[in-house]
């Protein structure tokens, strides 16, 4: 329970992280425009009305006449007019540039569609979510899509192998299980703004269920780790849960790049359809691991018995990692280079090599 508090917290954090980010909307920095001139013309009005009430005992105290007073009030209103209207002046050049964005945001409109306005790269997800998208100042500038920053989550089949890169063969002690993985990334252009070559760098979890063939069970002694088969009866499941903190960085080329320029400069467009493979590295730490077994005991019970493991599962994964992307379809080939297994379980297929697709993806 702990583990699972520590790493709710972890992703909390890193959303609080990307959220603070953002960038400022045309709305926020007009809010913002108004606050500041709501808190002039308060404060100017407060230093005028204690002028209005020092004139009102003057003319109570006998000092000076109605008709002076009244005289004396517009006298003030006036100044403090000129005083509120130099203080709103000295505020032109923002309120100019918020102005200039609302037009030019309003001519783009007509040819550059919701959809296009959305896009960022990198998602390469079958469903695609924002979040608090930010209203760049021109829309039409590619420069706005060479860069991302987001959630991606994928799911994929793991195929234990040894020596063979797959090995699907029926003998294997350990069926195909599946993998899961959530991750904080950020991809970039590298080079100049034609490069066809991206980076992407991120943070992540990612969690794995590995199931034996058959009726075993994984279980353990004070020197292995090995599968047995489950003596009672009214066997139900049996599997293996891993958990890693990992680390991706990977290389992104694109093989038909499509350009557009603007204000004389040449950019990639990451608005159109692009062929991209994805060259990466990966490594990572376990964070949390437990056998599980379900069965029904001779009562109709059911039994859910959950362990940790102590033997047979490395710290530490490290691997690589090939994809292919095609505008909103990703799919990648993980193979471990670091065994899930080490050399304390008495398991024969150790090797992970995973085949898997992005699912959705939550872009800032």
């Amino acid at each position: 329970m702990r583990q699972k508090i520590l790493l709710a917290g972890f992703f909390l954090t890193l959303f609080s992280l990307s959220y603070s980010q953002n960038k400022e909307t045309l709305r926020k920095q007009m809010e913002r425009y108004t606050n500041k001139i709501d808190s002039i013309v308060t404060e100017e009005r407060n230093k005028m009305n204690a002028e209005f009430d020092a004139l009102e005992k003057k003319m109570k105290a006998g000092e000076i006449s109605e008709s002076e007073m009244k005289e004396q009030k517009n006298t003030t209103a006036v100044r403090y007019e000129a005083i509120i209207n130099d203080e709103i002046a000295k505020q032109k050049d923002e309120y100019e540039e918020i102005t200039g964005k609302t037009v030019r945001k309003a001519l783009f409109k007509s040819n550059f569609n919701k959809k296009n306005s959305l896009f960022r790269t990198a998602r390469g997800a079958l469903l695609d979510l924002t979040f608090e998208q930010p209203e760049f100042d021109d829309p039409e500038d590619p420069k706005n899509y060479l860069q991302s920053f987001g959630y991606v989550a994928g799911i994929s089949l793991i195929n234990f192998t040894d020596k063979k890169f797959f090995d699907f063969s029926k003998g294997n002690e350990l069926k195909n299980s599946s993998s899961g993985n959530f991750t904080l990334r950020y991809e970039n252009q590298l080079g100049k703004t034609t490069s066809p070559v991206f980076y992407r760098v991120g943070l992540g979890w990612r969690l794995e269920t590995i199931i034996p063939n058959g009726d075993k069970i994984f279980t353990q002694d004070d020197k292995n780790l090995y599968l047995t088969d489950f003596t009672g009866n009214n066997f139900k499941k049996a599997w293996l849960r891993t958990d890693y903190i990992y680390v991706p960085l990977e290389a992104i080329f694109v093989l038909n790049p499509k350009y557009k320029e603007y204000n004389g400069v040449r950019y990639i467009d990451n608005t159109k359809k692009q062929l991209r493979i994805g060259l990466g590295l990966y490594g990572g730490v376990k964070i949390n691991d437990r056998m599980h077994l379900q069965y029904k005991n001779d009562f109709g019970n059911k039994v859910y018995v959950r362990e940790g493991v102590s033997k047979g599962l490395n710290p530490f994964i490290a691997g690589g990692k090939i994809s292919i992307e095609y505008f909103g379809f990703n799919i990648y080939v993980m193979k471990d280079f670091t065994p899930i297994f080490n050399n304390e379980a008495l398991i024969r297929n150790k090797s992970g090599v995973q085949i898997g697709i992005d699912l959705w993806a939550l872009t800032f």
